[in-house]
């Protein structure tokens, strides 16, 4: 991912983070509950249980670094899961205020509704995978909170996965020594697979149905969602997926022989800190690496070409996903798919300007995106990012019969349109404190308390969540009392739009623009 856009990631992922540490504290002690690996005991706040900081692998540290995820180790008496535990290592820019970091990271949260009597089994379970540009984030951010959801009867979990360096590298000498059996590269991606594997393992002792879990996750999250339906390894650990903001044709980067490859960025790294060879002597030296040199952000030369990113690692992502999206491979479950409608506003103007090279000579680009250039130039690179691509993707699934809907996010608050001034449209992000009813929590890319939500941001709230939670509990969005959403496919193209206060239902959205974007993409992108 180009640096620039690690930066605005990096600003976007910091903003929702912050406040952290002020969340309101849980009343009292909640109950406790038997897993695989010992017993837990949460917090309790009027109707929601919260269980967090609990571990679904071994601390990846010291002979771990660049490993696959291990199992926990088993502990005795009850665990205490009041507290959230760390976010892992990332770059300066990704930063979380008010939560620790650390290479011990690979903890699951999890929200419920308060048990009365007895044990309520069989409800549907969401996984949320959080954004960052794979660079950064985290499952504590306020933002995340899954109380929500819980109200609606779902089991809402979370989790931290490796990003940056630490989730996404590879070096020869790592190839070398890692045995043959191991997957290289895609660390992240193994948490994220290692999270959905306890779930499968220890929801029902929480009232979970594993067999009814719904994976779903917004921009490097929505990606990873993409990722994980494409997966051998994720086959069978999850029935439903939402991909929110999830950039379809985002591919990968080769693992080996291939320019900007990502064995040969690991080499340029390694040779910045001293460090050359393909032995195991290089290993050790990548190894006792401290954690400041490997958040640290690449120099200014190499800013648009060694920012993280899944590799094309052969096992995980078998080759570039935009090929396997584009005939429809992988798991052939229900999809909610979207994005905002200014979702180009993830690469700031700067970036859009820099990377959107469609405008020609003959007029189109005017004529299509008509009126002020910078919000011209935004809009068609949110057109270019997210919005084709998800056609793309919906075409491709309904052609393989693989039911899908498809959403467009378009309500903005105030701070939202102050946050990217060139927006038309709802900026990247946007939809997330209206999918998990924290719209009080903070306003949205600021630091500053939320300031009361109107009607109609509680309106859509409350439709995102039905919505969403509806799909989850029965594989579609449709139910008594809410528009009805067609299929993708069915009719011309139905796109349901959340913005103004109500969902409406619009067809072949934006049908121009898109086929000429679409005429313009000669070869899948990295990014």
């Amino acid at each position: 991912m180009p640096q620039r856009t690690i930066a605005k990631f990096g600003a976007v992922a910091g903003l929702l983070l912050s406040g952290c540490a002020a969340l309101a504290a849980p009343e009292r002690s909640g109950s406790a509950v038997t897993i695989a690996d010992g017993s837990v005991r949460g917090t309790r706040n009027g109707n929601i249980e919260r269980f967090a900081g609990i571990p679904y692998a071994a601390p990846p540290t010291r002979m771990r670094r660049w490993r696959e995820p291990a199992k926990p180790v088993p502990w005795h008496g009850v665990r205490d899961a009041a507290a959230f535990g760390p976010a892992c290592p990332q770059m300066p820019a990704f930063a979380p205020k008010g939560l620790a970091t650390s290479e011990d990271c690979l903890t699951v949260n999890l929200w419920r509704p308060t048990p009365r009597k007895g044990l309520r089994k069989g409800m549907p379970v969401m996984i949320w995978i959080h954004g960052g540009g794979f660079s950064g984030g985290a499952a504590a951010s306020p933002t995340y909170d899954g109380s929500a959801f819980a109200r609606k009867g779902v089991i809402l979990v979370s989790f931290n996965y490796r990003v940056g360096r630490l989730g996404y590298f590879a070096h020869p000498a790592l190839t070398a020594a890692t045995a043959n059996d191991e997957t290289l590269g895609n660390y992240g991606f193994m948490d994220q697979i290692a999270a959905l594997r306890w779930v499968q393992a220890n929801i029902a002792a929480f009232g979970g149905d594993p067999a009814n879990v719904t994976i779903f996750g917004e921009s490097a999250g929505g990606a990873s969602v993409n990722m994980l339906m494409l997966a051998p390894a994720a086959n069978g650990l999850f029935a439903k997926a939402i991909s929110q903001s999830g950039f379809p044709r985002w591919g990968g980067r080769p693992l080996r022989s291939a320019v900007d490859s990502a064995e040969q960025i690991g080499v340029e790294f390694a040779a910045r800190h001293g460090i050359a060879g393909s032995d195991a002597r290089t290993v050790d030296a990548l190894r006792a690496l401290p954690l400041a040199a490997l958040t640290e952000s690449d120099p200014p030369a190499d800013m648009d070409r060694m920012g993280p990113v899944p590799i094309v690692d052969g096992t995980i992502l078998t080759e570039e996903a935009t090929v396997q999206i584009g005939r429809a491979a992988g798991a052939a479950v229900p999809l909610l798919v979207g994005g905002t409608s200014c979702d180009g506003s993830v690469y700031g103007m700067e970036g859009a300007i820099a990377l959107f090279d469609f405008a020609g000579s003959d007029g189109t680009f005017e004529r299509l995106y008509p009126g002020a250039r910078n919000e011209a130039i935004l809009e068609a690179q949110t057109d270019r990012v997210e919005t084709e691509p998800v056609r793309f993707q919906a075409r491709a699934r309904t052609k393989a019969g693989r039911p899908t809907w498809v959403y467009r996010f378009d309500q903005t608050r105030v701070s939202a349109k102050t946050h990217s001034a060139y927006c038309r449209g709802a900026p990247h992000a946007a939809e997330l404190p209206y999918v998990f009813g924290t719209l009080d929590l903070q306003e949205p890319f600021t630091n500053a308390p939320a300031s009361p939500p109107t009607a109609a941001d509680l309106a859509v709230s409350r439709l995102m969540i039905d919505y969403w939670v509806t799909f989850a509990r029965t594989g579609t969005p449709n139910a008594p009392g809410l528009p009805e959403w067609p299929e993708y496919g069915s009719g011309k193209e139905p796109v349901m739009s959340f913005g103004e206060g109500h969902a409406a239902l619009h067809h072949e959205q934006r049908k121009q623009q898109l086929d000429w974007i679409e005429s313009r993409l000669t070869r899948p992108s990295v990014w």
